[in-house]
């Protein structure tokens, strides 16, 4: 039969307006449900985290469990390699710019947020220097979060030699994946100093954390085989990203042989560089419900963004029933998006309801990502406590069995502490709008 095309949308114009209207409500049905399935947790592998045997922080019990969720081996830490903190842009970007200055064979650099000012452009001056003098530098940025970055400064690296990438750029081939990004951050200087945290490279990151145009956060410094790890979650999205596979001793140097075993004796870390898929996407959520099962004392928890899922608030309220105490710290009246802090605080309720100890940072925006057990295990890197970390972004963050880092890190917690106001049942006033608000907002809470 021959197809007649003009007859066939004549036919279709005449269409009685019954089958209009349903077409029509297709179409809208097909859109909600795609809205549904690409912006909401409505599509998540809705498993619920539990186990048969509850282990306590710092067993072996406890190091090999995580071990399984993480995908890797518990690494001791020689004394020599103590890792350092570095608070806001005070201190890490004049600590970062003298180790680019002084290094000697490779810079490799992955971080999201890249905006034109005086740190990235200081920054993009001393690696071009660098790429000048031989040394192997590569760079890494997410492509949305890159998208205010220095174009001209980017130019004068690569013809110096450097190599510029852009992880998932924005196109048509991209989009079904358009909402995954990269928020790694990872820093290695010769394959032997290694940096991880929170600060991005954007001028609001400079200053003490004290300031409302501010941000507080901290970097963390490790350097033998912690820094080795942080290049191997460079090299991973680099590979990714471009194809390229970095090897030699440029990028990997020689390390002094280690022991590994189940026990930790004294210090260890174990890495996890979290790349959620559709269907395999709870290694982070995982990583942080172990260790907060296996605390028996005291968890500090400190996070821009409070959007726990649910196995990680019921581990929180199970822990704080059980007689731990919680104490969570997240931004006050300096924020980057309200409707984030309207989710947020939609759960102060249940949280303060189970007991446990909430307060809002006050001189300036808060970005710190701190979490601490007992007194000897954190956990670290560029992981917020949010859906869009836990099944979106591309994450790098480490656990790490060390009485001395969590010991500094309670000690800026009490200091940022002292800069709070605590959120309790009395003071605590959310009107119908903002309940009303904060539910609705949860719905999309994916996204922030």
């Amino acid at each position: 039969m021959k197809f007649e095309p003009l007859q066939s949308l004549h036919a279709f114009s005449n269409s009685s307006p019954k089958m209009t209207l349903a077409l029509i409500l297709i179409g809208i049905l097909a859109i909600l449900l795609t809205i549904f399935v690409w912006f909401t947790p409505w599509s998540e592998n809705g498993v619920e985290t539990h186990t048969k045997r509850l282990v306590s922080l710092g067993t072996s019990e406890f190091y090999t469990a995580i071990e399984s969720v993480a995908h890797g081996v518990i690494t001791p830490i020689p004394e020599a390699e103590n890792i350092e903190i570095l608070n806001n842009g005070d201190e890490f970007v004049p600590d970062l710019l003298q180790e680019i200055k002084g290094a000697e064979h490779s810079i490799t650099l992955a971080n999201y947020i890249w905006k034109e000012g005086a740190l990235t452009n200081d920054l993009f001056d001393a690696l071009t220097e660098k790429a000048k003098e031989g040394v192997e530098v590569r760079v890494l940025m997410d492509a949305k979060g890159s998208l205010k970055a220095p174009k001209d400064k980017i130019e004068a690296l690569e013809k110096a030699g450097g190599r510029v990438a852009k992880f998932r750029p924005l196109g048509i081939r991209t989009i079904t994946r358009l909402n995954k990004r990269s928020h790694l951050r990872a820093i290695a200087i010769d394959g032997k100093v290694g940096y991880t945290g929170g600060v991005a490279f954007d001028d609001e990151w400079l200053g003490d954390g004290t300031r409302p145009d501010e941000w507080r956060d901290m970097m963390i410094k490790m350097r033998g085989y912690g820094a080795r790890a942080v290049q191997n979650m460079f090299a991973d999205l680099w590979r990714q990203t471009t194809g390229e596979v970095l090897a030699g001793s440029d990028f990997y140097p020689p390390l002094p042989a280690i022991i590994v075993s189940d026990d930790c004796a004294g210090s260890c870390f174990i890495p996890l560089f979290h790349t959620p898929s559709p269907d395999v996407e709870k290694n982070l959520s995982d990583f942080l419900w172990l260790s907060i099962m296996g605390a028996t004392d005291h968890i500090i928890l400190e996070t821009p963004y409070l959007l726990p899922n649910s196995d990680i608030l019921n581990a929180l309220k199970e822990k704080a029933a059980d007689g731990v105490r919680v104490d969570i710290m997240v931004p006050g009246p300096y924020v980057d998006s309200r409707i984030v802090q309207v989710a947020s605080r939609s759960y102060y309720a249940e949280i303060l309801a189970a007991g446990i100890h909430l307060h809002e940072y006050q001189p300036a925006h808060l970005h710190s990502k701190i979490f601490s057990a007992d007194g000897h295990w954190s956990i670290v890197g560029s992981a917020n406590l949010d859906n869009r970390s836990s099944t979106l972004n591309i994450e790098g963050v480490f656990g790490i069995e060390s009485a001395a880092l969590a010991r500094d890190l309670e000690k800026e917690f009490a200091i940022d502490k002292s800069r709070s106001v605590e959120v309790t049942q009395d003071n605590l006033t959310l009107g119908i709008t903002d309940k009303l608000f904060g539910q609705v907002s949860r719905l999309f809470a994916k996204q922030y």
